[in-house]
This record gives C-alpha cells, structure tokens and sequence, in this order.
C-alpha cells in the first residue's frame, strides 16, 4: 500500500514537519495575472495541494524587471506582488500544503534592459546576448533586491524562499567555472566563487527570519564541457549546507543551446535518469536533498526515496498531467493516473509565452474537476471516430453521466496518433492511448472498432449529441514533373508497411512529423535521406523537443537537406530544387515519402444534418491540427454542451 512507502514518511525541512516527501518543484504554469497571483494561479496551486503535494514552489521569480519573463509570470520587483502572496499562500496551506517562492534573478539569460551581465563576460547563446561582468555596484544591490524580494515574502505569508542557483541564471554564472573567470574576490577558486552566492542566503535569512524555510536549487551539472559537474556540485552543497534547510538539484545551463533544454528531457529519455545527480550531491550533505527530472509515478519517486538517491522528490509534469496523481496513488488507483508521456507541450507553449498546455490533459491549466460538472444522466451521445480527439470527447461525456457510442472505422484506437508512435521517438504515447482505452472502458462506453459508421448507424442510437471527430486524410505530395520511377507515399502508407530500398523523407509543414518519419524508417534499417522546404528541420518545433530530436538524427546519421523541394523525378532519382534559388540537387531514391499535412473528412456531415441533427465537428475533421488542439476541442464542446444542459430546465 502507498501508505507504507517510504514518500508516505515525514520530513523536517527546516521549521517545518513535511507530511510526505513529494513535492510541486519550481515551475511557471503562466497563469498569473499582470505578474501577480489571480485566481487561476492560486486555484492552480489549491488543487495540487489538495491531492497532496508536501510542498510547493512558485516558478523562478525575476527580482528585478525582466523581458525573460512576461506578464503570464510572477514577478517579485514591488509590493504589488505581497496581496496574492497572501492568497496563495492561504489557500494552499488550507489544503494542508506549503508554499514557496523561488526568488531568481535572469543575470547572463536576460534579454534586454541593464540587467544583462553575469560574472564574466558571456555569450548566451539561445538569446544571442553578450553578458558583461558585473560590476561591484551592481553585486551590492543584487544583495538588496534579493533581501527585498525575500521581505515581500515573508509579509506575504509564504512559508519560505527558494533561492535560484541554477539554470546559468546570475548566481550560478558565480559557481560555475564555465563562466566566471574573475580575478577579484568574487572569482577563481571556489571559496571565492562562492561568496556572492553566500552573501545572497545570508541576506534573505536575515529578511524571512528562521521561521521560514530557506532552500536552494542548485546547478549541478551544466552539461557543458569545463562547466560544474555533479562532484562540484557536491562541494558547494557542503559549503553552503548551513545556511540552507534544503537542496534541491538540477542540470542544464540556459547560456548553451543544448544544455538550455536537457533539464526539461522529453521522451525517449528514461524516468528519473538524474537521480544519480541528486546521490552525488545526498552523499555530501546532511540537509534534506531533493530530486526532480521525469520522474513519472509515485512509485518511481519511493523506489529514489528508498534507494538512498534522494530525501525529497519533485514532480512538476506528472502533476501537470495529472493533478491528482498524488492521491490516486495512495488510494490504490494508479490505473486512473494520466499518464504524463514527455511529449513537452507544456515546456514548448511556456517557451513561446503561453499558458499551461498539456498533450494529455486540456484541463492542466484550470485545474478543472470532471466530477465536480453538472450531470449528464439520461444523455445519449454518439462520437465518430477513435482518434485523440474522439477518445477525449467519450470519456468527458461519458465521465459526467452519458450513455456513449463510439464508432471507430479502423480496427484500432487512437487515430493518425497510434501510427505516428510507432517512431521510436514517440513510442511512449502509445501508453496515453492506452489509458485512454482504459478509462473508457471503465466508464462502460460503448467501443465499436472496425466499424464506418453511416447516419443510418448514428440515427439508429437516437443521440442526443452527435460528434464528429472523423479525422483527416493525408495529401499526397505534388511533384510536379513525374515520369514514375519513384514511388510516391504517404506517412500512413509507410506506417503501415515500411518502404524498401533508398527512401527520401519530404516535409513541408514545418514541425517534427517529418523527423519522426525518417527516425522511423531510420530505426527499419531503410537509408534514408530528409529534405525540407522549411528553413531548417522542425522550424515550427519549439526548441526543447527540436534540439533532442536533432541530436537524434545527428546520432543516426540521417541525411539531412534543407530549404529545397522536389520538382521532378525522373530515372529513380529526385530533383531538388532551392527554395531561395541556388543550384539544383539530383538525390537517388526508390520512394518518396510527403507530408503534406491533410485534409477533413466530413463524410457524415451533410447527411445528419439533413436528419435534422447537429453534430459537433471536431479536432483534424474541424481543421488537420496537433494533437492538443484536438483534445482541446474536445474539451471545449463537451464543456458546453455540460453547461448548456444544466441552464436548459
């Protein structure tokens, strides 16, 4: 029983008795208002406090003005931020939780404005900006926005302050030899790269008092050559261990492409894959250390816990995932648990300044209960199609108290979704689908697979509610001079049956699929080569799912030829011509695979409607989009529909 787990024991962090070891580490989920805590923000927090996170932890909070960060973020820079401290802070201490800042300030990762330097010169190179070293002046008052941030807390309430000592953010630019080479007291050895970072913690102890906690999360592995290392990491730890209740590792540097993503892994990377970090760093110190990095279920945070890896384990996208991950599992349900599968949705839409986004669950960012809508009972619906969008619809139907049908022309769930995991990169959304079965079953919706539904078929169950989620058909590619000496296929094609012989990958949408594709054929052992009309592959990919899969394809040795399109084909062979001009490529090749994107099917559409039904349209049959889009439609019509039939009398 989870009761028995080693999570389940209690911990001293500090003043504070921690009920569990499993906490909601640093995070933005972007729902704060104008900089502050607003309603959406605190009932973000309420929630995961209610489903039994220990301990939580505001996303890194800019102490100065900051371009990094946008108004979707909190920002602690003036007494406009104390009043929602106050409420958050309530509101999660009344669910038997606790809640904490983490107080940050950008330095070498800043944008714009005077606040772009660090401990030496640097170039960053995600925001193409030169870090200048700081000056004297400029550590003395870093000290003092630090102190006066840490005040705000504590008149707003929190129970404490994590301060940021990660990321290549300023205090880490201090630690790490990848970055400071200063010559005064504040560089070169250790003792004296650790001083400003000391004089930080002693200045917020001095403003929170010692009834509130004091943690750090601490770089411990900056993933770049000449940068800290987990040893190193161990050593600061000892060395600031006395003026911290906590710490809290993690990897990564935001100053380097690459090492900007890989704190945050998507799939394929294995579960927990940095605990040995946090070992290192455990074996040094005798404060409480904590883990975090894909750390997926709550059995996988006990087996960190029991091995001696860690004291304390955070899970911030399994709990986006899934809000009540905590208490299903203690209460035995961990086949209910959404499964967080690392598609990062929720790191790419951060990145692009937008609200808390998840793959699996449209409902991450209002914290919405199913439970808690109006019912449904004595409601009858018909859902066409099984594809992402189609399963969400069923099970929030079916959820809130209606009797569900779903027609699924092929012989299996899951749509266009359950052929593209089939790329060795994808695979692990098969486990979505697959809860998404689960659930539906449970709920005892009617699953009709292999069956193409007619309006005959939908007419005959007498729905209330009609839904078409019928999906798209993917647009053969246009070459447009063709003498037939090479194949041309689309990617359900190649699913469904790997090409022989030479293989040449075409995407001109701009994300991903294309990378997938070639992965795919990759991993058959077909040669493949992957050109794109695009700027570079993955252009419209946010970068921490585009770099991983770079470094993938890189690794796998793909071919790889960008800004061109094919314009004829002729003597097995493909012509490829610049999209900004340029010579022209000839590229051997037995089949050609495009990816065009696709188009609706709306077979059933004219037909109900002339029935007199008005069946809901949604996900690719709406508008071929990604899988997000689709299972928030999904959300957004079965969510209407709710609270259209509790107004109706």
């Amino acid at each position: 029983m989870a009761e028995d787990w080693n999570v389940e024991n209690p911990i001293q962090v500090g003043p504070v008795t921690l009920p569990r070891r499993v906490f909601l580490p640093a995070h933005q989920p972007g729902l704060a208002e104008n900089g502050t805590p607003g309603d959406r923000y605190v009932a973000y927090h309420r929630q995961r406090a209610r489903a039994g996170a220990a301990m939580q932890i505001t996303g890194a909070t800019p102490i100065v003005p900051s371009s990094q960060w946008s108004h979707i973020c909190l920002r602690n820079i003036d007494e406009s931020i104390v009043p929602g401290y106050r409420r958050l802070a309530e509101a999660v201490r009344a669910e038997g939780g606790r809640m904490l800042a983490q107080l940050a300030h950008p330095g070498p990762t800043e944008y714009t404005g005077p606040d772009v330097f660090g401990a030496s010169r640097d170039l960053s190179e995600p925001t193409r900006q030169v870090a200048l070293p700081a000056s004297r002046a400029q550590i003395a008052a870093v000290i003092e926005q630090y102190a006066a941030a840490a005040d705000r807390c504590r008149r707003g309430e929190l129970d404490g302050v994590e301060i940021s000592m990660a990321h290549g953010m300023l205090l880490a630019s201090f630690l790490s030899p990848l970055t400071n080479h200063r010559d005064d007291e504040y560089g070169g050895d250790l003792d004296r790269r650790l001083r400003l970072p000391m004089e930080v913690l002693d200045a917020v102890r001095v403003a929170i008092g010692d009834d509130m906690i004091l943690g750090i999360r601490l770089g411990a592995d900056d993933m770049v050559q000449g940068g800290l290392t987990p040893a190193d990491a161990a050593m600061i730890a000892q060395a600031l261990e006395s003026r911290v209740d906590y710490v809290s590792v993690m990897v990564g540097n935001n100053n380097r492409l690459e090492a900007r993503v890989q704190h945050w892994p998507p799939t394929p990377a294995a579960p927990g894959l940095f605990r040995h970090v946090a070992r290192t760093v455990r074996e040094a110190v005798a404060k409480p250390v904590a883990a975090v990095g894909r750390i997926t279920t709550l059995a996988l945070a006990n087996e960190l816990v029991a091995a001696g890896d860690c004291d304390l384990v955070g899970m911030v996208r399994a709990q986006i995932a899934d809000g009540d991950l905590i208490a299903k599992s203690r209460q035995g349900r961990v086949a209910d648990v959404r499964p967080c599968v690392g598609a990062n949705v929720c790191v790419n839409e951060l990145l692009r300044d937008r609200p808390l986004t998840c793959l699996v669950n449209p409902d991450a960012r209002t914290s919405a209960d199913l439970g808690d809508a109006p019912s449904l009972a004595g409601h009858r619906a018909v859902v066409v199609g099984a594809g992402p969008a189609g399963l969400e619809a069923a099970r929030r139907l079916a959820h809130r108290g209606s009797r569900v049908t779903l027609f699924e022309a092929g012989t299996t769930l899951g749509g266009q979704l359950a052929q593209w995991s089939a790329a060795p990169s994808r695979r692990e959304l098969r486990r979505y689908l697959a809860w998404q079965e689960r659930q539906l079953r449970s709920l005892e919706v009617d699953i009709r697979v292999g069956t193409a539904a007619t309006v005959s078929d939908v007419v005959t169950d007498q729905p209330d509610t009609v839904v078409l989620a019928t999906g798209s058909v993917q647009v053969p590619t246009d070459v447009p001079e063709n003498d037939g000496s090479v194949r041309l296929l689309t990617p359900a094609e190649v699913f469904r049956s790997p090409a022989d012989g030479r293989v040449m990958v075409f995407d001109e949408m701009g994300e991903l699929d294309g990378a997938l594709i070639a992965e795919y054929l990759h991993d058959a052992g077909v040669p493949v080569t992957l050109v794109t009309s695009r700027i570079h592959v993955g252009e419209g990919e946010g970068i921490n799912t585009l770099f991983t899969m770079l470094r993938t394809l890189a690794e796998r040795g793909i071919d790889i030829v960008e800004r061109m399109r094919p314009t004829r084909i002729a003597n097995r062979a493909v012509v490829l011509e610049g999209v900004f001009g340029g010579p022209s490529v000839t590229v051997q090749a037995d089949s050609l695979v495009g990816w065009s994107g696709g188009d609706p099917v709306r077979d059933l559409d004219s037909g109900l409607r002339e029935r007199g039904m008005e069946p809901l349209v949604i996900g690719d049959a709406l508008r071929p989009r990604r899988v997000t889009d689709a299972t928030a439609d999904a959300k957004r019509v079965t969510d209407a529909l709710t609270r259209h039939t509790a107004n109706c009398p």
